[in-house]
């Protein structure tokens, strides 16, 4: 009986025995299909040690335990697969964001093979320490060339706005060269009446104007379809765009230059009110005349200044040719306060007219020649004659020694 009960014992343990058998052989069978996908049972897989709880309770329910660590698996592994792809977008991005915005070439090709050949997490995090050293390295150089560029940039508007100062009072000099005499004094035929502007909001003016032609220079604007740039177009556009009228404008904002002139009367005096340069554009012909050329003069005597040191105590420093330049001028009132600005600031006039346009010539020409033709035996020939007409009377009071030249022959440069 006790061998019964004993081989009773030993065939329920053996049932036991291998359904428990039976369930860890369906685990194991479970364990390699899903070690297809999840490759766990690699030799490079470390393994770890089951908590107590799970090693009593696995005899009895392994297919359960698998079950629940292989769920867990497939969780994690679809969290790592969703973080995987969103590096793989960010990576992506970076790699499109280095393309387009990156302009260091050098720079760009480091980032992107950081990208491309590095999987390790420790080799990213190195490679990122780098790429930061070289980021800073690189803001730093920027910051540099920033700095430099806008010192550079500020001492050019600082330049511009001691041009335009420089240009604004020597324009309010320009109408002392048209002063003439009267009978209480001097008075000038011109005014220049040029507005003054605050320094700094001037110089904001100016770096506000700069920055928008860097704007321009820096668009396709100048770019063919090739890609190629117009430098003959960018220069012209950026001279035009520093004309002093141009910066002046810029600077003045609304205000404008304003020229006005008197005008002298047929009486010989000068009128007190001076007239706006528009409704002196409305005076007769002669008047005209009169302050056009009296304005010709004082700039081209300022220019002569300008470009070479004039001796004042030399009566004739500079000639004017001019070409039948009279037109409607003929009176005294307009022609005297013209010649008075000629000699007063050393001009001597070379006229170019018809003898026939009036007296007035040999009034304010010491010297005439003219030249004549003459009819000959055949009527489709004429001769022409030479003259010469000097007023002695105004040489002997005026300039005694130009007379004793008059008839020398010397080469001399006009140019």
């Amino acid at each position: 009986e006790e061998i019964r009960l004993k081989q009773n014992y030993l065939q329920e343990q053996s049932l036991v025995l291998n359904r428990e058998k039976e369930l860890i052989d369906q685990a194991l069978a479970e364990l390699e299909r899903k070690n297809e996908r999840y490759e766990f049972l690699q030799e490079n897989i470390i393994c770890v040690e089951l908590p107590s709880a799970v090693g009593q309770d696995f005899r009895y329910q392994p297919k359960q335990i698998i079950d629940r660590y292989v769920q867990t698996l497939q969780d994690r592994q679809a969290a790592l697969d969703q973080l995987r792809e969103g590096l793989e977008k960010e990576r992506e991005r970076l790699e499109l964001f280095c393309q387009e915005e990156l302009r260091d070439p050098k720079l760009r090709r480091m980032v992107v093979a950081g990208l491309k050949f590095r999987e390790d997490y420790q080799e990213v995090l190195e490679w990122k320490s780098r790429l930061s050293n070289r980021i800073a390295l690189a803001i730093r150089h920027a910051e540099d060339d920033m700095r430099e560029h806008d010192r550079e940039l500020q001492q050019f508007i600082n330049h511009l706005h001691t041009y335009l100062l420089t240009m604004a009072g020597e324009l309010r000099l320009i109408p002392r060269k048209t002063r003439i005499r009267i009978e209480d004094g001097w008075k000038e035929i011109f005014q220049f009446d040029v507005p003054d502007w605050d320094e700094k909001e001037g110089k904001n003016e100016l770096r506000r104007h700069v920055d928008w032609m860097i704007a321009q220079i820096e668009s396709s604007r100048y770019q063919d379809e090739n890609g190629i740039e117009n430098y003959a177009l960018m220069h012209k556009d950026i001279e035009k765009w520093l004309q002093p009228q141009q910066l002046l404008r810029n600077v003045m904002k609304e205000k404008n230059i304003k020229v006005k002139c008197r005008k002298v009367t047929g009486d010989g005096k000068i009128s007190s009110y001076p007239s706006t340069w528009e409704s002196s554009n409305q005076w007769s012909g002669g008047e005209k005349w009169s302050k056009n050329m009296a304005l010709f003069l004082g700039i081209q005597n300022y220019l002569a200044e300008k470009r070479q040191a004039v001796n004042p105590r030399v009566k004739r420093n500079c000639t004017v040719i001019l070409d039948n330049p009279f037109g409607k001028a003929s009176s005294d009132h307009v022609l005297d306060p013209v010649f008075f600005i000629a000699e007063k600031l050393g001009f001597q006039i070379i006229a170019l007219t018809a003898l026939a346009e009036g007296k007035f010539i040999r009034d304010y020409f010491p010297i005439v020649y003219s030249c004549r033709l003459r009819p000959t035996t055949s009527p489709d020939k004429y001769l022409i004659s030479t003259e010469k007409e000097i007023r002695h009377a105004y040489f002997q009071d005026h300039d005694p020694e130009a007379l004793r030249r008059l008839g020398q022959q010397k080469q001399m440069e006009l140019f």
